[in-house]
């Protein structure tokens, strides 16, 4: 019951904003499921989809040990998995809004799964599309992938190629995976964020390793040319994330937003509080889309906040190691997984407990002893999903109503690895 009055109510907002905002022909008004044929080209248009009148969130989940993949349309109360297919080595998953990406680090391949669920926004509303769960293909490679969205693009950098395979949406939505362009960095351990019509691509130091980390970042053109070099450098570069005010990438000394102004790119870096030690790197940071606070693990007895807008870090305490952290991005709240398995809600400012419930085994761990897992925290606008590693369950959590489960979802199978699409 719960499920079906958040949609209801999402479904009248979404249908004011569709009469108030959206220019029609005469005679013709939107009307909400309706389908996309029926709507007005310039307002999200895609062949073959149906525009519906609430956001069409889906989750991806990916069983590694076997491949297999399932959709969870969250907008079936019941919650019913749908098989995206099987794909033996998975070991990460991205997505870029409507499209997972699963990335087989051994055989230097990315699958492509069509969740099925987008968002088309016109800055003041969104249009909503659903579309059949389908597989797009595989994209050959070399070594393990990263994928970075943004912009209308997709990259995929594989560290022993040393190149981003750049994939425009509008193939990806006609069905057709094909590269379009091409960002050569070098081999190592690497990311391209497609940012500003251009590419925000890290650079390795050095001999050149699949191995090794970037050490600074460069913005590069459509060409493959050098737009602009970004200073400060970012040595020990591990991961990324798009916030509102530009992409920030994790280093060994802190982090380092690369904003846009009016076609000039410049870097700012966020360094650690003094007498960090290495230990205490964030090397993940998670966040609800759209904001800009990050937050994760700080080694073995905390977590980091960082306020990107405020240009600070914030330790919090745990007094033991967390599997997980992601900011909600309300300047109040970070969650995260702790090591018994319970989910926490803590203050962003002092880290203390708000609200705290246990859901997971302890430790993540698996039966027979298999190695743990870590889980996934998705965060969106109202709800939380977590992912239980060791079976099928995911977590659909109220984070501002004490961490109340609102649905215990089956995915069918293990849920390894867990992203959201559809926002």
């Amino acid at each position: 019951m719960q499920g079906t009055q958040r949609l209801a109510g999402a479904a009248l907002l979404i249908t004011a904003a569709l009469l108030a905002g959206c220019a029609a022909a005469p005679g013709r008004a939107p009307q909400p499921g309706a389908a996309a044929e029926a709507a007005d080209p310039v307002h999200g248009y895609i062949a073959g989809a149906e525009e519906m009148a609430g956001p069409q969130t889906r989750l991806a989940t990916v069983d590694s040990a076997t491949g297999r993949t399932s959709v969870l349309d969250l907008t079936d109360v019941d919650g019913a998995p749908t098989t995206a297919g099987t794909f033996p080595g998975t070991t990460a998953l991205a997505a870029d809004g409507r499209y997972a990406f699963l990335a087989n680090a051994a055989t230097g391949t990315v699958q492509v799964v069509d969740a099925g669920g987008w968002a088309v926004d016109h800055g003041d509303h969104k249009h909503y599309y659903r579309a059949p769960v389908r597989g797009l293909g595989r994209l050959d490679g070399a070594g393990a992938a990263r994928v970075a969205a943004g912009d209308g693009r997709v990259a995929v950098f594989f560290a022993d190629g040393g190149y981003a395979a750049i994939l425009e949406r509008e193939d990806l939505d006609a069905g057709v995976l094909r590269e379009s362009v091409r960002i050569t960095t070098g081999r190592h351990d690497g990311v391209v964020v497609p940012f500003a019509g251009h590419f925000a691509a890290s650079i390795p130091g050095g001999a050149q390793d699949s191995a090794a980390a970037g050490d600074r970042v460069e913005i590069r053109a459509t060409d493959n040319s050098v737009a602009a070099a970004i200073d400060p450098a970012c040595p020990g570069l591990a991961g990324h994330a798009v916030v509102r005010k530009g992409v920030v990438f994790n280093c060994a000394d802190g982090a380092l937003l690369v904003s846009e102004d009016d076609g000039t790119f410049t870097g700012r870096k966020i360094p650690y509080p003094a007498g960090t030690p290495a230990q205490q790197r964030a090397v993940q940071l998670s966040h609800r889309p759209g904001t800009n606070e990050l937050a994760g693990p700080a080694g073995t007895s905390g977590i980091w906040h960082l306020d990107v807008a405020a240009g600070a870090w914030t330790l919090l305490p745990t007094g033991s190691a967390v599997l997980a952290a992601a900011a909600v991005g309300d300047g109040r709240t970070v969650l995260a997984v702790d090591a018994d398995g319970a989910l926490s809600a803590r203050d962003a400012a002092t880290g203390s407990i708000t609200a705290r419930t246990p859901l997971l085994a302890p430790g993540g761990a698996l039966p027979d002893g298999a190695a743990p897992r870590t889980p996934a925290l998705a965060i969106d606008t109202s709800r939380a999903y977590l992912n239980d590693p060791a079976t099928g369950a995911v977590y659909e959590i109220d984070y501002a109503d004490a961490l109340r489960t609102a649905r215990t979802l089956d995915a069918g199978h293990p849920a390894s690895l867990l992203v959201e699409t559809g926002r």
